[in-house]
């Protein structure tokens, strides 16, 4: 039985993080000791970190991009999921205006049947008659859209720290991969069993959108596994690492869907009611998306007062929430730009030029004997002597005061460099090493200076990055996107490929004239998805070139205006002091 000095005893025993916390806290000459303390259980290779972890976190992408990214796809998901749901996914091409009495058949009345005498002229895809699915397949959908609504619920209330990640993470995924599996056994099924029967029936924009909605619910729970494998493995706590701008970001992207999803069930409605075409559910949707990012091809629009009056909030709302999320998502490319690349290529910088500083002569000579040995060796006794002397040079850069600084040097000497030379023996007449230049830092302004030019140079790396990977992500949207489009449009209008990027382009930026737009079943559903991701794309690209080939215009613009059209006082002047042999 422990006595009370015992308890007493037990009860002052520091815990392994109270010993941490006095260390830091220790006075003394002596430097404290830190130990790390490693929470979490651990299982065969895994170790699933805690909530409250703050150790060190790598694996970035896996941790950060990943779920914000799944955030983004999931509700277009879930908006896809709609539309396959409200539509039916087959269709009759047989025109309704066409009573043959003969046939005793009225296409208007029961598309499903849906005669072909083989002679009469098609429809095109979007002026088609659907007819109802199988009561299997629409069941199917409403569960497989449950499915991805919970799942999406979950990993916002994983997001909100409302459910615990090791619960609401595998519940995310399960309930998107049973999504994704019902719709692969549904539009299987449906190919296999009750496919439409060529030429004279089709799929509708309804069987396409449950195509992509399947990719985009694989896609997400894949991602969601790599993310909940870095967990297993330790390599952050589990929960998402987000900062207030991504939070927002999620918000932004949740509410932009459900306004492109709300405005196209109102539009399609009031066009049902008071149009001159009645509109379904993906005809409101394409439109609201067209009207959004601001393509406008005119293939279609409201007829009538009222959807016409609704045009006027609706694009001002959506725009504005477009832009929104635009800016979060620029910040976002740029943080991730900035935490993984930019960083290591400073860090790469700064060690670069330390290992070439040198702060005085009995450095330099050390430096130098430090060459010696990797120029070559000594030649021995016994060994034939190669009688080929070689000189090395060490080049020894030593920069001014201010050099680096837009100011005049105040006690520094010019740039001087300092050439030595040394006899190496060469033992060997193999190909020479080049050395990289000793750079000497006397002084301490010379290493605050030096610092300043690595930042000077990360920054313009950093612009120039970005660049590079928007004019990449733009290279392929437009190209891999004309393909796809090449082949969906070639039965609908004959579109060859130089027409389908003659399209793409004209949609990136967002110009829309309307000769060309997306008219097959296939094609509409794509562009959705596609002019989602593509037009954001440009606009982050024309951001990075305001940073870049834009900014050196306008530097350059202003350099030629000073000797031209605005010249400014003295400039001639000075060129000609650059040039003395000229006066």
């Amino acid at each position: 039985m422990p006595t009370s000095s015992d308890s007493s005893e037990g009860a002052r025993r520091p815990s392994p993080t109270s010993v941490c916390s006095a260390a830091k806290h220790s006075s003394g000459d002596q430097e404290p000791i830190l130990a790390k303390v490693e929470d979490g259980r651990r299982w065969w290779r895994f170790r699933m970190r805690t909530y409250d972890d703050n150790g060190q976190q790598d694996w970035w992408f896996a941790g950060t991009a990943i779920p914000l990214l799944a955030a983004t796809l999931g509700p277009l998901a879930n908006v896809l999921s709609i539309a396959a749901l409200v539509s039916s996914w087959r269709e009759c091409l047989v025109d309704p205006t066409v009573n043959d009495p003969a046939r005793g058949y009225d296409p208007s009345v029961n598309p499903a049947l849906c005669p072909y005498d083989g002679v009469s002229t098609l429809l095109p895809d979007l002026g088609g008659q659907p007819f109802d699915d199988p009561r299997w397949c629409y069941w199917l959908n409403v569960v497989s859209l449950i499915l991805g609504f919970v799942g999406n619920l979950f990993l916002l209330l994983n997001f909100t720290n409302r459910i615990r990640y090791i619960v609401a993470l595998p519940m995310t995924i399960g309930l998107w991969y049973l999504a994704t599996c019902i719709l692969i056994v549904i539009t299987s099924c449906m190919n296999s069993y009750v496919a439409p029967i060529r030429p004279y029936q089709t799929y509708t924009q309804g069987f396409w959108y449950g195509v992509i909605a399947s990719v985009l619910y694989l896609v997400c729970s894949m991602l969601l596994m790599v993310n909940m494998l870095g967990y297993f493995l330790g390599h952050y706590p589990q929960q998402f690492a987000l900062t207030d701008h991504q939070r927002t970001l999620i918000l932004q992207t949740m509410l932009f869907f459900i306004w492109l999803a709300g405005g196209g069930a109102v539009f399609s409605r009031v066009e049902q009611l008071h149009g001159a075409t009645p509109w379904s559910f993906t005809d409101g949707l394409y439109f609201c998306d067209v009207t959004i990012l601001t393509v406008g091809f005119g293939d279609l629009y409201p007829t009538n007062p009222i959807g016409r009056g609704l045009v006027f909030p609706y694009s001002v709302g959506g725009i504005i929430m477009l832009g929104l999320m635009i800016s979060s998502l620029t910040k976002f490319a740029k943080e991730l730009g900035s935490d993984n690349v930019v960083k290591k290529h400073i860090e790469k910088s700064r060690t670069r030029t330390i290992g070439r500083t040198v702060t005085s002569s009995m450095e330099l000579r050390r430096r130098v004997e430090e060459h010696r040995p990797l120029e070559g060796a000594q030649p021995t006794i016994s060994g034939p002597f190669d009688g080929v002397v070689s000189t090395t040079t060490v080049t020894i850069e030593e920069p001014a005061q201010g050099q680096w600084l837009r100011r005049a040097p105040t006690n520094a000497m010019a740039s001087i460099r300092r050439v030595g030379s040394f006899a190496v023996s060469q033992a060997s007449r193999g190909p020479r090493i080049a050395r990289p230049k000793v750079i000497l830092l006397r002084e301490e302004k010379d290493r605050f200076d030096a610092m300043r030019r690595i930042q000077r140079g990360t920054a313009k790396f950093k612009r120039w990055y970005a660049l590079t990977l928007s004019v990449i992500a733009f290279g392929v949207l437009w190209c891999v996107g004309a393909v796809v489009f090449w082949r969906a449009e070639q039965r609908s209008q004959q579109m060859t490929y130089f027409e389908a990027l003659y399209f793409c382009y004209v949609s990136l930026l967002t110009i829309g004239y309307g000769d060309l737009a997306p008219k097959s079943n296939a094609g509409r559903p794509f562009f959705v998805v596609w002019s989602l991701i593509a037009v954001p794309t440009m606009t982050i690209l024309i951001s990075d070139m305001g940073d870049t080939v834009i900014s050196n215009f306008k530097q350059g613009t202003f350099k030629l205006a000073d000797f031209t059209v605005l010249p400014k006082a003295g400039i001639w002047r000075e060129g000609l002091e650059k040039v003395p042999w000229l006066l």
